[in-house]
């Protein structure tokens, strides 16, 4: 169940959010559930964060840190996750319709059953991301992105030419 204290903190203010995380690396912050429709999170500190079933309809999470987090069945449609850290998350089951991807970081990550319908994924970093089971997923998205071999695809779309090439080291 969602700390409501952890809530409260994270719409109040994402610097002191940060702070607090910073002060308190150990402690698993728990938003599962968690209305934050519209809320503005830019730059948010939530690694490893239970976002599971949470509510994050047109968010804006422009360069959030969201690597390792849980958001299992989380509705993100229409959120800014550009330039968003998603790595080695869990996005099993979880709505990404229409969200602006933007040069996103999806590295490792879950999308199994996810519904990519419209989202926009040009320059996304989706190297190693399971994508085999993914919803609606077109090959345009896929031709936007950034892929490796260790991405999986559907099996109706095609691995982009382009994803056999050497990747320049990305910047800092």
């Amino acid at each position: 169940m969602a700390d409501n204290e952890q809530i409260a903190r994270l719409k109040a203010s994402v610097g002191d959010w940060n702070a607090w995380r910073a002060a308190n690396p150990r402690i698993k912050p728990d938003l599962s559930g968690a209305d934050l429709t519209k809320a503005g999170l830019r730059r948010a500190d939530l690694r490893s964060a239970d976002l599971s079933g949470a509510v994050l309809k047109g968010a804006g999470l422009t360069e959030a840190r969201l690597g390792g987090a849980d958001l299992t069945a989380a509705d993100l449609a229409h959120a800014d996750l550009i330039e968003a850290d998603l790595s080695k998350s869990v996005l099993r089951r979880a709505a990404l319709t229409g969200a602006l991807m933007l040069g996103a970081k999806l590295r490792g990550a879950d999308l199994q059953l996810t519904d990519l319908r419209g989202a926009d994924l040009r320059g996304a970093d989706v190297g190693g991301a399971a994508l085999a089971e993914s919803i609606y997923l077109v090959q345009s998205q896929v031709e936007s992105a950034e892929g490796n071999e260790q991405t999986t695809l559907p099996p109706k779309l095609q691995r982009p030419a382009h994803w056999a090439r050497e990747r320049p080291p990305a910047k800092r």
